[in-house]
């Protein structure tokens, strides 16, 4: 069997955009594996009356609750780098010196170097340049991400060190939305009316042109673990959000496909629908 590394920056990250992928693959027995890049501390606290008492203890929290999806999507190890959410770009915390945003090269990328010689990944999923919709810690795990790829195998940079040995991963990925088939949905939707003619006319669709997406990974199987994912990270998406009552018809194709770029490969390869 194969194993696959997915680096993400915020505990629920794995879930958006990776849900069906990650559990396709441990449900197929491949070594799955999950590394968050930062504690998620920034956001905001959804479901509880009290957040501002809940705000000194939010990265304990979304850790648990990263745990709690990682158990839904059958991921059973996980690595959490601990930076500190550099929230958005003129805010506070994208100010932190310590914050994610504002790490010095070396430090993260030699982290995740060492999970990619501790796991041994024959693909690592990341970010595109712009993170998916231009989050500061999105554009860093992209950065950080790919760097460590291709710095796995640098001893100069990065010297082995006890116990570990060289391991240079197959491909790099990079998690993409398909703007046509966002626009798709969309226009499901809005003929649903579950979003109005407002809502509809001023969305300025994120992501990849459809034609740059390489593969099309099919987890209609599993688009209930996506939603129990997605759920048990309770501080973060409100009850009543739209992806928990997307209409029954409409599920599978709005949960249950994830795209993927291609961005480097070492081995074969000569599928659209596999990553691994």
């Amino acid at each position: 069997m194969s194993s696959l590394l997915a680096f993400h920056a915020h505990p629920d990250d794995e879930s958006v955009s990776t849900g069906v992928t990650l559990a396709k693959y441990a449900d197929e027995g491949h070594r799955v594996v999950v590394a968050t890049a930062t504690d998620g501390s920034a956001g905001e606290i959804h479901n509880y009356d009290n957040p501002e008492e809940l705000f000194p203890k939010l990265a304990e929290m979304r850790r648990k609750e990263l745990e709690a999806s990682l158990e839904a999507l059958g991921v059973k190890e996980y690595e959490w780098m601990g930076f500190k959410d550099s929230g958005m770009m003129g805010t506070s915390e994208n100010d932190d010196p310590d914050c994610f945003w504002r790490q010095n090269y070396f430090d993260p990328v030699g982290k995740l170097v060492d999970i990619i010689r501790k796991y041994k990944p024959d693909a690592l999923i990341t970010y595109d340049p712009f993170g998916g919709y231009g989050h500061p810690d999105h554009i860093q795990t992209h950065r950080i991400g790919t760097a460590a790829f291709f710095a796995a195998s640098d001893l100069d940079k990065f010297p082995l060190k006890e116990n570990q040995e060289v391991w240079i991963p197959e491909r790099l990925y990079y998690s993409a939305w398909s703007k046509t088939r966002m626009q798709s949905r969309r226009q499901q939707m809005f003929d649903a009316g579950i979003i109005s003619e407002e809502e509809f006319n001023r969305f300025n669709p994120i992501g990849s042109e459809h034609d740059d997406i390489d593969v099309e990974v099919d987890g209609r199987k599993y688009v209930e673990h996506k939603i129990n994912s997605m759920k048990a990270h309770r501080s973060q998406f409100k009850d009543d959000w739209w992806g928990f009552n997307i209409p029954d018809e409409f599920k599978e194709d709005f949960l249950g496909y994830e795209n993927y770029i291609l961005a480097f490969n070492r081995g074969p390869w000569s599928s659209e629908t596999d990553l691994i």
